[in-house]
């Protein structure tokens, strides 16, 4: 892999798709608390667990960068990502306000202090310890065999599904409804339509790096894994009840949330899946 995937594109993902995670988990995990002053009614437990956690993650992306040989502009910009990012939605939405008064100025105000501002204070919280110290020699601009071959690769499916699946909804593509009722079950056929890229993207980034055909499938499938993990942990902690009857409900969800998205992705990375490519 060469030094600018090492040093700027991985620990970007790893940045993004971290600060992502943690708030999604922790929006899966914690309930209702007091709201945040201003600005769409923000939990305030959820925030604040969650700046807490962005050190982390601007930690991890910062040591990324630096043991790929990046220096600490490169690092510090890496880390901040997720905050960065979104200035250009808060400036849209300065540029389009009609009829400013003093309550949106103080909700853009607030808008801008709990999405930018802390976060991105969060992030280089935990990036200055390792923006201070020199490049970790000895890696020579190359990230290890397993990062190259899977964890890059994955996290590049993982984010392209994540980002069709926010695409599809922005723009406005509704879901198919499959069953109404007590319970309503829907199916997103533009996702998975495009689950196909995603899983070929995977599979052919693994293969590319070297990786073998176990390696490039699991890339492949990873927004899946993700996806099932993430599902079977807010299972046990009680965040999914299933209505009766609960046997034809939770089959349901298996075959419309597991098996088909994972047909999908499958059908993408099989055929980019193959021997290794030499480099």
């Amino acid at each position: 892999m060469n030094k600018r995937t090492g040093a700027v594109w991985v620990p970007v993902v790893i940045s993004l798709v971290g600060s992502m995670a943690s708030r999604l988990v922790l929006q899966g995990t914690v309930g209702p608390t007091q709201k945040l002053v201003n600005h769409a009614g923000l939990p305030l437990l959820q925030q604040l667990l969650w700046l807490a956690a962005l050190p982390l993650v601007g930690g991890a992306s910062a040591y990324v960068s630096r043991r790929a040989g990046g220096d600490r502009s490169v690092a510090a910009i890496a880390a901040v990502f997720p905050a960065a990012v979104m200035m250009p939605f808060w400036i849209a939405f300065a540029v389009k306000m009609k009829l400013p008064s003093p309550a949106q100025w103080f909700g853009l105000f607030s808008g801008v202090l709990n999405w930018i501002v802390l976060p991105g204070m969060a992030l280089v919280c935990g990036a200055s310890v390792f923006l201070k110290a020199q490049p970790v020699a000895g890696w020579k601009g190359r990230m290890n065999a397993r990062t190259a071959t899977f964890w890059l690769p994955a996290l590049i499916s993982l984010v392209t599904a994540m980002a069709i699946l926010a695409l599809a909804a922005y723009i406005g593509l509704q879901p198919r409804f499959v069953a109404r009722g007590s319970a309503t079950t829907v199916l997103y056929v533009p996702w998975l339509l495009m689950l196909p890229l995603c899983g070929a993207a995977g599979a052919h980034l693994s293969r590319r790096s070297g990786g073998g055909r176990f390696a490039q499938l699991a890339a492949g499938l990873f927004p899946l894994i993700a996806i099932t993990i993430l599902a079977c942990f807010l299972g046990l902690i009680g965040q999914f009840v299933f209505a009766e009857p609960h046997t034809f409900h939770f089959l349901s969800a298996v075959l419309l949330g597991v098996i088909l998205p994972g047909i999908a992705l499958l059908v993408g990375a099989v055929p980019c899946a193959g021997q290794a490519r030499t480099r």
